[in-house]
């Protein structure tokens, strides 16, 4: 049902420009008006007044506040136990890591034993015959003095010693580093023939 309402020229007017700005109907005009000012709770007697950009304003004005005060909370936060978690997780991780400077594999000096050791392995436990001239022709490195060895090179010694026992067959071998051969069988004819590549091998003794 429709009504009407009473309103001076004036004021009219004004109504009816308003609504052609927002291109509204006087119905819808009205309508919008009263919703507005219910919505935003301004008192209309006070054009003056708190409307919806300041009250907009006023709440951007406290997110900001709100937003300063959540920084700081979470700066503190980091200052206070983040940063020395942090401190401490990268003091035990430097700790656990060997220094950059910190020498890998062997210095020169053990590669300069080992192959010296090595050398006089070669030479001393098999036959010359079985040696090139050249490695025969070189001159043969002297031991090192008693208790000069490198202890953490022994462990590299055994290995490679027990490597060349393993490989090598007897009979390749000078006699003096096999000095235990199989017994010979009771009865049986001493034998000249070489063991067989795959006969079990007395391990030779370290040479120095």
């Amino acid at each position: 049902m429709d009504k009407t309402i009473r309103a001076e020229e004036a004021a009219y007017d004004g109504f009816r420009q308003l609504a052609k700005e927002y291109e509204l109907s006087n119905p819808e005009l009205l309508a919008a008006m009263v919703q507005y000012f219910r919505v935003t709770k301004a008192d209309p007697r006070h054009p003056t007044g708190p409307d919806l950009t300041t009250s907009l304003a006023k709440l951007t004005a406290k997110l900001a506040d709100l937003d300063k005060r959540t920084i700081g909370f979470i700066r503190e936060q980091e200052k206070t136990y983040l940063k020395p978690i942090l401190a401490e997780v990268q003091a035990h991780k430097v700790l656990a890591t060997p220094a950059a400077s910190a020498p890998t594999g062997l210095s020169k000096a053990q590669e300069q034993e080992l192959s010296n050791w090595f050398i006089r392995v070669l030479r001393r436990g098999l036959l010359p015959a079985q040696l090139t001239p050249l490695f025969l022709s070189g001159t043969l490195p002297p031991a090192p003095a008693k208790g000069q060895d490198d202890p953490a090179l022994v462990a590299i010694k055994q290995a490679l010693l027990q490597a060349l026992r393993l490989a090598i067959r007897p009979e390749l071998m000078d006699p003096a580093m096999n000095p235990n051969p199989a017994p010979a069988v009771p009865g049986a004819a001493p034998s000249t023939t070489p063991a067989p590549a795959g006969a079990p091998v007395p391990p030779p003794s370290q040479p120095a």
